[in-house]
């Protein structure tokens, strides 16, 4: 419900409206914390596989890319700017 709030370009208080839910009880599906359960429901279905050319070995890391959700990737001096361009590219199109 909250997706298809965040799509509409309704105000809360118009989609709560058209939907037949309070106001106050359609703010907390929106502001509410997640539970931890929940939240490990979705940590544990985040990766999905990145597959390029060119594979660099991540002895040690010269850059990190903070990504939604706190993920970070940590990229080393051997990486070209092609390929980082290529893997930024692809995780563009995932997340």
């Amino acid at each position: 419900m909250v997706a298809k709030y965040q799509a509409s370009g309704l105000t809360q208080r118009e989609f709560a409206r058209q939907h037949d839910v309070k106001l106050g009880t359609f703010h907390q599906w929106i502001y509410r914390p997640r539970s931890p359960q929940r939240t490990a429901k979705r940590r544990q279905a985040a990766f999905q596989e990145v597959s390029l050319t060119q594979v660099a070995l991540l002895n040690s890391w010269a850059a990190e890319l903070q990504l939604p959700r706190g993920v970070a990737l940590r990229l080393n001096c051997h990486a070209s700017a092609e390929w980082i361009g290529a893997l930024v590219q692809k995780l563009s199109q995932i997340c």
